[in-house]
């Protein structure tokens, strides 16, 4: 198959997903070698047709460019498990927990079944989750952001102001030295507003996470702790001067 043959499929799998894996596209492309797949995407990388992540690659975004959550669950999926779990660890019986919609935080619920453990949520998708679990559960209503199910806007920002927790996890779509951030602003209000009411403030950011940018900011990194994945050196020494840093 000619390379520009090749290439083309890679970018038609990438507009339909969103993203691809190495391992999905050796089954793809079963007559080409995965150092050669691996050539073609770090050149289709360099010529700014899609971003190159670990294990893969996926499609260029910009700031305000949100993917849904239906593509994030399939996305990295083993280590947002190994995070889940070390993130269900730090719970304790009585515990009073927030959970706010992420792909990541959705894997940290069958950890928590026959747990003594009150559950907030202000996501449709973790409260039957939760519910199904026989898990003590409060749902935060609102407004409904369809791409996330996360209930956003002045009336779910007005229940969170009234409640306080003994902790709480929270998704990020970018985080760099000093900021992690979110693509929409009145879910960045929401998990500010959470941050603030918890006695401990979690961000489970997997290593695709960790350099990004996106366009509304959270909050400083100092304010939260980062349970990560990641092994980029550089910027985690960074975090680490600012910051809780657990390496999973």
């Amino acid at each position: 198959m000619l390379k520009s043959e090749r290439k083309q499929i890679i970018l038609s799998q990438l507009k339909q997903d969103g993203f691809v894996t190495l391992e999905n596209l050796t089954v793809l492309l079963s007559d080409t070698s995965e150092s050669t797949i691996r050539r073609d995407l770090d050149e289709l990388a360099a010529d700014g047709k899609l971003k190159r992540v670990h294990g893969g690659a996926e499609s260029i975004h910009g700031l305000k460019e949100e993917i849904a959550n239906s593509q994030k669950a399939i996305r990295n999926v083993q280590e947002k498990a190994q995070l889940a779990g070390y993130a269900a660890d730090l719970i304790k019986e009585g515990d009073v927990v927030f959970l706010e919609a992420s792909t990541t935080n959705e894997l940290l619920i069958p950890h928590l079944s026959n747990r003594q453990v009150t559950v907030v949520t202000n996501s449709i998708h973790h409260a039957v989750k939760l519910v199904d679990l026989g898990i003590s559960t409060r749902i935060i209503g609102g407004k409904v952001k369809h791409s996330t199910d996360a209930s956003i806007g002045s009336t779910a920002l007005e229940q969170i102001r009234q409640l306080n927790f003994d902790c709480a996890f929270i998704g990020a779509n970018g985080v760099d030295a000093n900021y992690f951030t979110t693509p929409d602003m009145e879910e960045a209000v929401i998990k500010r507003t959470v941050i603030a009411n918890a006695q401990k403030a979690y961000v489970l950011a997997d290593a695709s996470k960790l350099g990004q940018i996106t366009y509304a900011k959270v909050a400083e990194v100092e304010k939260v702790t980062i349970i990560t994945n990641a092994s980029e050196e550089g910027l985690l020494k960074e975090l680490k001067e600012k910051t809780r840093v657990i390496e999973v």
